[in-house]
């Protein structure tokens, strides 16, 4: 699916249940740089099978939609919605930058696209996140983007931020 932004023209979504190979082999290698799993609630490496036991849990999944965003040919990272709520018309929201290549403005075409796709295609009202009060650049990214400080939690010794963005036209 095409998902065309303001900024950066078009961005193409591709919906885990339907890569290939090749390419769900190297979602697992972005996902398992030591960088983005530092980032993650649950650091630990994830092997080959897990990774493709927990794509095969995605088919008829209506409460988890992930997707690889590319852009002009070049795969940018994941995005991805949990807690999908029907009823709420809520989720829980996150991405994950592609830092095997140097691009600028990697998460600023994720939160836009993203945030489209949210709107538009699921037509959803309030997304919520969480990041680690320490990745400034992050959680910088998320206030850039309209998200507000709505709580936070300890994890381990970690202050963690529940961020939330509402659509403000309905």
């Amino acid at each position: 699916m095409k998902i065309t932004t303001t900024t950066f023209g078009d961005i193409e979504l591709l919906d885990f249940t339907t890569l290939d190979d090749a390419m769900k082999g190297s979602i697992l290698e972005i996902r398992n740089h030591s960088k983005v799993r530092e980032q993650m609630h649950s650091q630990d490496i994830i092997d080959k099978n897990d990774h493709l036991k927990f794509i095969a849990s995605l088919k008829g999944n209506n409460y988890k939609k992930y997707f690889v965003a590319k852009y002009e040919q070049r795969l940018l990272g994941v995005i991805y919605f949990t807690d999908i709520d029907e009823k709420d018309r809520s989720a829980v929201f996150g991405i994950y930058a592609n830092l095997l290549e140097k691009r600028d403005k990697i998460g600023s075409i994720l939160m836009e696209t993203a945030l489209i796709y949210f709107k538009d295609i699921l037509s959803f009202k309030t997304l919520n996140l969480e990041v680690y009060e320490s990745n400034q650049r992050a959680a910088g990214l998320y206030l850039k983007f309209g998200f507000v400080v709505d709580d936070h939690f300890y994890q381990d010794s970690h202050k963690v931020l529940n961020m939330k963005w509402v659509k403000s036209d309905l």
